[in-house]
């Protein structure tokens, strides 16, 4: 779960941060282009600039890109690609804000093709109109996105745009498919292929899709061969699926979590266990991580340092609302700080720790939210070194017996040379 909460907030800072200006297409570069595998690039004259193993294209390109190195970040930077982007045995290359099309009616379409890849991220892409009449008719392939063999890839925050096949996942496993939106819904021949399709591909995660196809002419989704996930279990659910209430009209919601009490049954092996009732937002997202998401404590004293003082300040903060906090010091059973009144994010709460004995100690906050979640800060260990009392009178009499033990001294000495 921490997994897929990681790998979601993610998406959601690709979707909010990398939302790409699509740059006007002047002087487009004619030809294809090729990345070779030791990070070349031919011809010298594309339009890429390399720093290291980061490529990123500076201008739009009528033709295709076919890419052979591995360990690399491709950035098409919003720039439009009339033709075929490539990953071709590769492993741990990224493609992102790519605008794939096609100018002609080839027999082969698709937007970017995965070909024996693994651990490829192709994120915030998008790709339209892969599909014409020509390509159907020579029994090619055409889809937006079309990953054959390999596995271990992320497909997320795409926009898959009336193209026949959304996208297309043969003899692979293991893949992320989310936070991706497929609408088809004015190709001419839409109702060929679904809007994602799976052929001996099994083992792979969908959710937090918008699949937003004409159930009149296209399926959502279809497959064979193949066993999937097809949501992240609740509250965090599955995908949104545009034919879901007309499919399901007695469907309703779970309580406020966005999310429908009747499963979308894709066929007998698949089965979307807790689909969206509305689209896909950033908003749906942040409110499931509210809900889900224990709180998080910073402690901002006490520090690892030594204290000559018994009496420490704990001042911390939490980031969200919780209706109960409370400590453990040096282990011992929770002390409540508050059990009735809410603590707010940022608020900062002070307590004093009095009292305290000298020698090493250790503190643990935890905090309650109105949801449930139990949260925890970092234990933080400190030392409380008060210094003694100065033994003024001990001192003193200390002072006296020596005194008088060097008048002693002295006066032995005096008589003995009295004496002589």
């Amino acid at each position: 779960m921490k997994k897929a909460v990681i790998v979601t907030l993610i998406i959601i800072c690709i979707v909010a941060s990398g939302v790409f200006c699509v740059r006007p297409v002047k002087a487009q570069y004619q030809g294809d282009i090729t990345v070779n595998a030791d990070g070349s690039v031919s011809p010298l004259t594309a339009p890429i600039n390399q720093t290291g193993n980061i490529y990123t294209l500076t201008s739009g390109v009528d033709g295709s890109i076919s890419i052979s190195r591995n360990n690399a970040v491709f950035d098409g930077q919003g720039y439009t690609l009339l033709g075929e982007l490539s990953l071709n045995d590769v492993s741990n290359v990224t493609v992102k804000n790519f605008i794939t099309g096609y100018g002609g009616l080839q027999t082969e379409q698709v937007g970017i093709y995965l070909t024996e890849t693994s651990n490829a991220v192709v994120a915030n892409n998008t790709v339209t109109g892969m599909g014409s009449i020509l390509a159907m008719n020579a029994e090619g392939l055409y889809a937006g996105i079309y990953v054959d063999d390999g596995g271990s890839n992320v497909i997320t925050g795409n926009i898959l745009l009336n193209d026949m096949d959304g996208m297309d996942f043969y003899n692979t496993e293991n893949n992320l498919i989310v936070g991706n939106s497929i609408t088809d819904m004015s190709n001419p021949w839409d109702g060929y292929g679904p809007g994602v399709f799976f052929d001996h591909a099994s083992n792979n995660t969908i959710y937090h899709n918008n699949f937003m196809i004409n159930p009149a002419v296209q399926q959502q989704a279809s497959g064979s061969n193949s066993i999937n996930i097809w949501d992240d279990g609740y509250p965090s659910g599955g995908n949104y699926w545009s034919d879901y209430q007309t499919r399901y009209p007695n469907a309703t919601e779970i309580g406020s979590s966005g999310i429908g009490n009747t499963p979308y049954v894709i066929d007998a092996n698949n089965t979307d266990r807790y689909p969206l009732m509305g689209p896909f937002t950033s908003a749906f997202y942040a409110n499931y991580l509210l809900e889900t998401t224990p709180p998080k404590i910073s402690i901002l004293s006490p520090v690892n340092q030594t204290y000559n003082e018994t009496s420490v300040s704990l001042v911390f903060t939490v980031d969200k609302t919780v209706n109960w906090a409370g400590y453990s010091l040096d282990g011992k059973q929770n002390v409540t700080i508050t059990g009735n009144t809410t603590l707010t994010d940022s608020m900062v709460t002070n307590v004093a720790l009095a009292n305290m004995t000298n020698g090493l100690h250790s503190i643990t906050v935890y905090a309650n939210d109105t949801f449930g979640n139990m949260g925890a800060s970092q234990t933080v260990a400190f030392t409380i070194a008060k210094p003694e009392p100065f033994p003024t009178a001990t001192v003193a009499v200390a002072s006296g017996a020596s005194a008088a033990v060097v008048v002693g001294a002295g006066l032995l000495v005096y008589f003995k040379k009295r004496k002589l």
